[in-house]
């Protein structure tokens, strides 16, 4: 009989002989799984078969005594050229195999069911497979459970390879350890003969003399002055004696030395230091000890990294969210993790080989003008420089809505040092933030004034109309998102910023707001209109920047200024105009008594009937205003420094909050004969658009959940406080089980709502002082603060948690059932870095799925347990 072969027949074989499994020792896991197949299909026979090119091996069996039989007559040879399972319910009737003489002899096979096992997708190197004497139809049960069972056998087969890769990179890493350790020694020398971190000891005075650098290794204050049993006292009792002894040593045998010790900081920081001592004779006698000290702390951790890196990497690779593929300059895949697969499509799929160009992606650019737009990826083959931020739209035949990726392209070996010529490509799903742009957008669009955005680098992110019209830029220069100094640069060459060098102007202007710090102040256009300009920082860089035309309001002022003047002559007429003006208007002579008013003024601040009266001063207005608890502060001190500031010419600007919940903005301008004039105007509703931009910037506009940009910050927060207060939290991140199925069978709007029911328990389970975000789709993230030196309040919430979202949601009249997964990690000092801490909390939520979700995991307990299995 012949043999049945794939068309990939050499890369398959070569796939099975790099496993190196044929003839391996056999195990109990591979026997248990045979077991369980022929006794779910109440059959004799059940197997583990690896197909050779001759001949195939079995790796486990049940129910027959031969370790392997020749390929040409193996059913298994058949079942390798598909996917899917192979069922032969009666091998008599079946042309394939009535002859066989394994049907018509020994063992005589009637029924078979072969499941194909492959670990890369690609190459199915074996199978599963079960054999009855008597013809057999299974069930759908059946099937599904040999299935599944596959599965376990390629996870065997899996965590078979992973054990040959570990030991080829613990060689690795014992090298590259050996290599560190002897680079780190050359290294030490040098710095030791350069007297870093020096220290002396004069032992007739018994005197301990440090340099700077050894007290910032200590973490103690520039002027501390060491003794002998201080120093000795960073060090742990073992160290302690070890440093004691090296110092004996040195005075009796007049010998030096050179070692490593962990030490404790003044700080409490566990670190390692290298102590290198040499005793000076004098007349024969030790007199002094002089050496050096530096901190080795980075060199021992990065060799316990470099034992892991390998591992890490790989996985850390399979966990990204953010999709990487490796093209060549032809455009041809060489890898994708499964973030690419699935953004693009291809999820469980083999695309390595394929050209990107005959993927048929329906991409489109965000901006009709960039080129290449219909194939980005070909492009960053080409011309990865030209893929840097590039946004594009993908459109997939399995979903109704667009996905919108942000692409950056980056070749491996730019300066060609290396031989390689590939391109890394990295896509990033920012559908979820664009559609909160768009949201954004809207709300930016009916602004009542102009609004503009500019990113962390200070180049234009977005803007509305308004904010083009009132500043009166071109077209052009919008759609090219330039930077705020070109921008500046334009206002200063049309004269906006007054008279000079242009490029001097926008330069100090420039400066001013990068300074980070809210900015409130008014300026005049050339065509003579006047803007109120507000910045406001964001805590990622970049800012806020509304304009509002304040022209009639400056022009208002002005009439007011010139009216006072003319008072005496025109207060008929004055008074028509202050009863129709919006704002609220108070004229103060120079000794502080109010002399004109209207009835606006006595609105916007809620003044009783017959307070405000002719002549009465500001002083017992005040006063009035203190004794019903609306003035805060001391009246006289109040009075006096405005007083102060009138009398030099000053126009003082003020905005507050009144205790009705009126925003009031009000301007002090001094009129020529000592007195002044005060406009006050209520702001609310301009204040309170800014103060829901404020919050659409830090929430998820679905849940009102703190969104990432939020949760960046206030975790860098608790790493800080952690670091300088000792302030210990722990930081969880949540990740919903079975949300995509509820999601597909009742739609996104039920998807929705469940995401918000979801939200309010989480809330629900933890306190005020905590934070509680989500990072998008069905992922959230908790940020606990002051849970103590034990995980025990950790535990407890996280349980609560777990049981909180295992009872049943009711959705649009459904109920549904989902399940949390938690991973958790510690904010304890021990590191700055949000990253390791996001990443360890992400290794443990992924243990908790990886062994059966709906549950909870720290990642210290998973790092101690790898410790002692170590």
């Amino acid at each position: 009989m012949e043999n049945a072969r794939g068309y990939n027949e050499e890369e398959r074989l070569d796939a099975l002989h790099s496993l190196e499994i044929l003839h391996s020792a056999r195990l109990q896991e591979y026997d248990a799984v045979v077991e369980t197949v022929a006794e779910i299909f109440d059959c004799p026979i059940a197997l583990i078969s690896l197909v050779a090119k001759e001949d195939q091996w079995f790796k486990a069996r049940c129910g027959l005594d031969a370790d392997g039989t020749s390929r040409d007559v193996s059913f298994c040879q058949h079942t390798i050229l598909f996917d899917d399972l192979l069922i032969v319910p009666d091998a008599l009737e079946d042309e394939r195999f009535k002859e066989n003489p394994l049907v018509t002899g020994e063992p005589h096979i009637r029924f078979y069911a072969g499941c194909p096992l492959s670990i890369d997708g690609r190459n199915r190197l074996g199978t599963l497979c079960v054999i009855g004497r008597k013809p057999q139809v299974p069930s759908d049960s059946q099937l599904r459970q040999l299935r599944r069972l596959g599965k376990i056998v390629e996870g065997l087969f899996k965590a078979h390879r992973a054990e040959i890769e570990t030991r080829e990179a613990l060689l690795e890493a014992e090298v590259a350890r050996r290599k560190a350790v002897s680079e780190g020694e050359l290294i030490e020398e040098i710095a030791n003969l350069s007297g870093v971190g020096g220290w002396e000891v004069d032992i007739a005075a018994n005197i301990l003399t440090w340099t700077d650098k050894t007290r910032e290794i200590h973490e103690v204050d520039p002027d501390f002055v060491p003794n002998i049993n201080e120093a000795l006292s960073f060090y742990p009792p073992d160290s302690r004696d070890k440093i004691n002894k090296a110092v004996h040593d040195g005075i009796e045998n007049n010998v030096g030395w050179d070692i490593e010790l962990p030490l404790v900081t003044a700080k409490q920081r566990h670190i390692w230091v290298r102590a290198v001592g040499r005793p000076i004779t004098e007349d024969g006698s030790v007199t002094r000890i002089v050496g050096a000290f530096q901190n080795i702390t980075e060199r021992k951790l990065s060799e316990q990294a470099i034992q892991h890196s390998e591992a890490v990497q790989r996985t850390t690779l399979e966990a990204l969210s953010e999709g990487i593929l490796l093209l060549s300059r032809s455009g041809n895949i060489q890898s994708a993790n499964p973030a690419a697969l699935e953004i693009l499509g291809f999820a469980g799929m083999d695309v390595t080989g394929k050209c990107v160009s005959y993927l048929s992606l329906d991409f489109k650019c965000s901006s009709p003008d960039s080129k290449d737009c219909t194939d980005p990826l070909a492009l960053a083959a080409r011309d990865p420089d030209a893929v840097t931020d590039f946004v594009v739209s993908l459109k997939l035949p399995q979903n109704p809505h667009k996905t919108w990726l942000r692409l950056n392209a980056e070749p491996i070996d730019p300066q060609h040092e290396y031989g390689l010529d590939d391109i890394v490509v990295s896509l990033a799903d920012i559908t979820e933030s664009k559609q909160q742009a768009e949201t954004l957008k809207v709300v930016f669009d009916n602004f009542t004034g102009g609004f503009a955005h500019y990113d962390e680098n200070y180049r234009l992110a977005s803007c509305n109309a308004e904010f083009q019209r009132l500043l009166g830029y071109p077209q052009d220069m919008i759609d090219q998102k330039l930077h705020l100094l070109e921008f500046l640069k334009f206002n200063a060459e049309r004269g906006d910023l007054g008279p000079g060098v242009p490029e001097e102007l926008a330069q100090e202007r420039f400066e001013l707001v990068v300074k980070r710090k809210a900015l409130n102040y008014e300026r005049q256009t050339l065509s003579g209109h006047f803007l109120e300009v507000r910045s406001t920082p964001l805590p990622t860089g970049g800012g806020i920047y509304n304009f509002f035309d304040v022209t009639a309001r400056k022009h208002m002022e002005g009439q007011l200024a010139e009216n006072e003047r003319l008072a005496r002559h025109r207060l008929e007429e004055l008074e028509v105009i202050l009863a129709n003006m919006r704002q609220g208007v108070s004229v103060f002579d120079n000794r502080g008594h109010l002399t004109l008013w209207n009835r606006q003024y006595i609105e916007i601040f809620g003044k009783p009937e017959g307070e405000v009266h002719d002549g009465v001063s500001l002083t017992d207005l005040l006063e009035a205003e203190e004794q019903r608890g609306e003035f805060s502060g001391n009246v006289h001190d109040h009075v006096m420094d405005l007083f102060t500031r009138m009398t030099a010419g000053e126009v003082v600007r003020s905005k507050f909050t009144h205790p009705d919940g009126k925003i009031i903005s009000s301007v002090q301008a001094p009129l020529p004969d000592g007195g002044w004039i005060g406009t006050h105007e209520d702001i609310t509703l301009n204040e309170r658009a800014a103060q829901k931009i404020a919050h659409a910037a830090h929430h998820d506009p679905l849940t009102g959940l703190a969104n990432r940009s939020q949760f960046n910050l206030k975790l860098e927060e608790a790493l800080e406080k952690a670091a300088t207060l000792d302030k210990r939290g722990n930081l969880m991140l949540l990740d919903l089980d079975k949300f995509k199925p509820i999601n597909d069978t009742y739609g996104h709007d039920a998807g929705d709502e469940l995401l918000k029911l979801v939200s309010k328990r989480l809330q629900d389970c933890v306190r005020s002082t905590d934070l509680v975000a989500r990072l998008g789709g069905d992922e959230f993230a908790i940020i606990l603060s002051g849970t103590g030196p034990t995980d025990f309040h950790t535990s407890e919430i996280a349980g609560r948690i777990v049981e909180k979202l295992h009872s049943p949601f009711k959705v649009q009249g459904q109920s549904v059932s989902v399940g949390i997964s938690i991973g958790i990690a510690s904010i304890d000092g021990q590191t700055q870095d949000a990253g390791a801490v996001f990443k360890s909390a992400d290794i443990a939520l992924y243990e908790v799925k990886k062994n059966g979700r709906n549950g909870f995991k720290f990642f210290e307990e998973l790092a101690s347990r790898r410790t002692v299995n170590g």
